[in-house]
C-alpha cells in the first residue's frame, strides 16, 4: 500500500512538471509571435504561400513622369469684349431694310440697315439749289463791286457808296458758304440713311424690323461685339501686389512675357490658347483691397463670350521640371515618406523621397526619384522590402492644374 501511494505521488509530480514545461513553451511562442513585426509576418506569409504554390500578390505599377512644377495663382475672372458697338440711327426715317441675320459675322463697312432716303434726297437737291442761288447772288455782287471801284477811281461815286457795295458782296459770299455747309449736312444725312458696321465682329439681333420709324432717340438698333480677341478681367489681391512691388524694388522686375496665363472653363475643361497680361491698375480699391488687372486671349473659335466667368491661372514660364509621383503610391512612417519601386525579377524595394508641391493627383518629388522609375500605386498595403509581386500597368498620374 505504501509503495502504491509513493508511485502514484511520483506520477503526479512528473505530470505537473510536464504541464509547467508545456505552458512555458506556449508562452515563449506567444511572446515571439507578438515581438515579430508585421513586415516579417507578411514575408513569412509569402514564403508559406510560395511553398504552397500560391502566386505572388498582384499590384498596379506606374512609370514616374517628369513635369513642370509650379504653384499657379488662381483667380476668378470674367470675359469682356475688347470692342463692342451699339448701332444707332443718326437720322429719322422709316426703316427700309434690315440687311443681316441675327448672330451673323460682319466686317467693317457692311450694310446693316437702310432708312428710306427719299426725303433726305430731296433735302440734298434743295440744298444744292440754295448753293447755286447764293453763288449767283455773289457773282452779281462781285460785278457790281468791280464797276463801283472803277467809278470811285474816276471820282464818280462816293466812298460811302463803294462801302455799301463792298458790304453787299461780303454778305453774298458768306451766303455761299452757308449754302455749301447746308448742302454738306444734307449729303451727310443722306449717307447716314445707309447704316454700316463700324467694326468687325458678331452682330446680335435687330431690335427694329422693316417699316418702323427710327431715329437718334430710338436707342440701339443692334450690337456688334468683336470676339476674335477678348479681354479677361480679374482682381489681384493686395498681398500679391505687395510681393510684386517688393520684387521690383529688389531689381527683379516681373516681366509679363515670362508669365504663363491659362484658363479653365465652366465645364471643367482647359482653354487651348495661352494669354498675355495686358494691364495692371495703379491703384488699390479701398473697398475690396484688390487691384484690377486685365489679360488678353485669342478667341478664333469664339468659345469665350463676354460676360462669361472663367478660372484664370497665372504662373511663371520658367517653372522647374521635377518627377511627379501619384499620391496613392506614397506611404509614410516615422522616418518620412517612401514609395515601393519595382526592380528586376519583379522584386519591390523601398525608396525614401522628399515631396514638394501638389501637381494634380500627385506630388512633386524634390529628392529620391529621377523620373522613369516604376512605382506601385495599388496593392501597396501588402508589400514589404524584397517581396516578389505580379505587376500590371496603371493609368498615368494626372498632371493638370
Amino acid at each position: 500500500m505504501n509503495i502504491s501511494r509513493e508511485t502514484s505521488g511520483q506520477h503526479c509530480s512528473v505530470e505537473k512538471r510536464m504541464t509547467r514545461h508545456v505552458c512555458t513553451c506556449l508562452m515563449i511562442v506567444c511572446l515571439a509571435a507578438a515581438a515579430t513585426p508585421c513586415i516579417g509576418s507578411i514575408a513569412f506569409a509569402q514564403q508559406a504561400g510560395a511553398r504552397q504554390g500560391l502566386p505572388p500578390p498582384a499590384v498596379v505599377i506606374e512609370q514616374i513622369k517628369v513635369q513642370e512644377v509650379s504653384s499657379p495663382a488662381q483667380f476668378t475672372a470674367r470675359v469682356e469684349a475688347i470692342e463692342a458697338v451699339d448701332i444707332r440711327a443718326r437720322v429719322t426715317g422709316f426703316l427700309h431694310s434690315v440687311d443681316f441675320k441675327d448672330g451673323q459675322t460682319v466686317k467693317v463697312g457692311d450694310t446693316l440697315f437702310e432708312i428710306e432716303p427719299d426725303q433726305l434726297d430731296a433735302l440734298v437737291t434743295s440744298a444744292r439749289a440754295q448753293v447755286a442761288r447764293a453763288e449767283a447772288t455773289r457773282g452779281s455782287a462781285e460785278r457790281t463791286l468791280t464797276r463801283n471801284r472803277d467809278l470811285f477811281a474816276r471820282r464818280t461815286v462816293s466812298q460811302a457808296a463803294l462801302d455799301e457795295v463792298q458790304a453787299a458782296f461780303d454778305v453774298a459770299a458768306a451766303d455761299v458758304q452757308v449754302a455749301e455747309a447746308a448742302l454738306h449736312t444734307a449729303e451727310l444725312n443722306l449717307a447716314y440713311a445707309r447704316v454700316t458696321a463700324p467694326i468687325s465682329g458678331t452682330i446680335g439681333r435687330a431690335t427694329f424690323t422693316t417699316g418702323n420709324l427710327v431715329g437718334p432717340d430710338s436707342g440701339s438698333l443692334a450690337r456688334i461685339v468683336s470676339l476674335d480677341t477678348v479681354r479677361v478681367a480679374f482682381a489681384v489681391t493686395e498681398g500679391l501686389l505687395v510681393t510684386i512691388r517688393q520684387q521690383e524694388a529688389d531689381g527683379s522686375n516681373i516681366d509679363p512675357n515670362k508669365l504663363k496665363l491659362s484658363l479653365r472653363l465652366a465645364n471643367g475643361t482647359d482653354y487651348d490658347a495661352p494669354g498675355r497680361l495686358e494691364f495692371v491698375e495703379n491703384e488699390i480699391d479701398p473697398q475690396t483691397g484688390t487691384v484690377a488687372a486685365r489679360a488678353v486671349f485669342p478667341n478664333p473659335r469664339h468659345i469665350l463670350l463676354p460676360g462669361q466667368f472663367v478660372t484664370l491661372y497665372v504662373q511663371r514660364k520658367d517653372a522647374p521640371s521635377l518627377p511627379v509621383v501619384p499620391q496613392t503610391a506614397v506611404l509614410q512612417d516615422s522616418e518620412g515618406r517612401f514609395v515601393y519601386l519595382l526592380g528586376k525579377n519583379n522584386v519591390v524595394s523601398q525608396r525614401r523621397i522628399d515631396t514638394g508641391a501638389r501637381v494634380g493627383n500627385g506630388w512633386a518629388v524634390n529628392t529620391g526619384l529621377n523620373g522613369g522609375e516604376q512605382v506601385v500605386v495599388q496593392g501597396i498595403q501588402r508589400l514589404a522590402e524584397g517581396m516578389t509581386v505580379q505587376p500590371s500597368e496603371g493609368q498615368p498620374v494626372g498632371g493638370g492644374t
